[in-house]
């Protein structure tokens, strides 16, 4: 607690809040100590009184020097500085001044503070959602560049034409990727500590999981590929594309959570996703089976016995994401 406040004040707030305090340092005797014993000062006690904006600001750097990220709260004149300097600045939205909230990033509509333990599950969510999708997108888009590259080394065709490739990256992970964005939180978002403000949306913790599907999604495309090669070009072509397809849907369950399995947080406990891969599976069969599509895509009906067979090669992206998630435990 950083107020202008008297240090009785201080240390009443304090304890009604739940910080636990004994004493509370004024400007005054924070600004009679040595920079040494000042960085040691902040970092030791938790509230300090009678503050001066520019001993608020000293603070909040002083934090961020040493690797903190800082939020600050105000509603005053006074707490613009440092508002305007901390990571995350909140003011008051019905007693906070003009200057306090144009100095901030979130202002309080209620003035609530349990709003900002709101915001912040809110925003872990968001960033663990924009993160799984990227990791969805750079799986499947890594997997079908992998399919094409190592299918030309052993052999002279593309296992899958422009057109087809179009079509799953408009449609089939379209629907999905939409899906996956609404995931809500698992419970636990909370109990996690706070990000490196450096941290990458990708980053190497995550390498070992998208080596590891990617490389089962490009060892079955490949593998169906070749099987079905001698009954044709466009059958084999047919078998790739079910495989990339189905594949992808698996690791929307994998991606739900990159720490809990499936059939902890449920299969079918998010509706939207449930309702893309169903119309995507739709869509799937309508562009394998309706001759139109069949022409426009150079696609080969399947037999029931070969979709079963690519969808059961197609499930192990979800075993193994399953079997990764255990070991990492």
């Amino acid at each position: 607690m950083a107020t202008g406040d008297h240090k009785g004040t201080a240390l009443a707030i304090a304890k009604e809040i739940g910080i636990n305090a004994d004493e509370a340092l004024t400007e005054q005797e924070l600004k009679d100590l040595p920079e040494k014993e000042f960085q040691e000062t902040v970092n030791k006690f938790s509230v300090f009184a009678r503050l001066t904006p520019n001993m608020k600001l000293k603070i909040a750097e002083t934090l961020q020097g040493q690797g903190h990220i800082v939020a600050m709260t105000g509603d005053g004149v006074n707490d613009a500085p440092a508002l305007k300097k901390a990571d995350i600045g909140i003011s008051m939205g019905l007693i906070g001044t003009d200057v306090a909230r144009e100095s901030s990033e979130i202002v309080l509509a209620d003035d609530n503070f349990a709003s900002i333990v709101n915001a912040i599950e809110e925003g872990r969510i968001v960033f663990t959602n924009t993160r799984q999708v990227s990791f969805f997108l750079i799986t499947t888009n890594f997997a079908e560049s992998v399919t094409i590259i190592s299918s030309l080394l052993i052999s002279p065709y593309l296992p899958l034409l422009p057109t087809q490739i179009l079509w799953l990256n408009l449609v089939s992970d379209g629907l999905p990727v939409v899906a996956l964005s609404t995931e809500q939180g698992h419970g636990d978002v909370l109990q996690e500590p706070p990000r490196d403000a450096t941290e990458d949306i990708l980053s190497k913790d995550i390498m070992p999981f998208l080596i590891l599907i990617t490389g089962i999604m490009v060892a079955a495309a490949l593998f169906i590929f070749t099987s079905y090669l001698p009954q044709g070009i466009d059958k084999a072509r047919t078998g790739a594309f079910c495989v990339m397809t189905l594949t992808q849907f698996f690791n929307v369950f994998n991606l739900r959570s990159l720490k809990k399995s499936c059939f902890e947080i449920g299969f079918f406990s998010n509706k939207y996703i449930n309702a893309s891969l169903l119309i995507s599976v739709i869509l799937l069969f309508a562009v394998i089976y309706i001759p139109f599509f069949q022409d426009a895509f150079h696609f080969t009906p399947l037999s029931l016995t070969e979709l079963l067979t690519i969808a059961l090669l197609s499930s192990l992206v979800l075993i193994f994401g399953e079997v990764y998630k255990f070991v990492r435990k």
